[in-house]
């Protein structure tokens, strides 16, 4: 899956039971907004920060992505 379909489905609601990407917040409006994306490297399933074990495929590879 590629990332902008990946983001595609993350942003349109449309997401099964996995977790949204984080949207970490500086202090101040003009400062930009970085979003984090957790997932499984194996299966592309998104997952939450600190998760070790994908919860669709079991795999270990879990992988974090900045988009800025």
């Amino acid at each position: 899956m590629s990332l902008s379909t990946l983001l595609d489905h993350l942003f349109s609601g449309t997401g099964s039971a996995t977790d949204a990407p984080e949207t970490p917040r500086e202090n101040g409006d003009d400062a930009p907004s970085v979003t984090v994306v957790h997932e499984c490297r194996d299966c592309g399933t998104n997952v939450s920060d600190g998760t070790t074990c994908c919860p669709a495929c079991e795999g270990e590879d879990i992988v974090t992505y900045s988009i800025e």
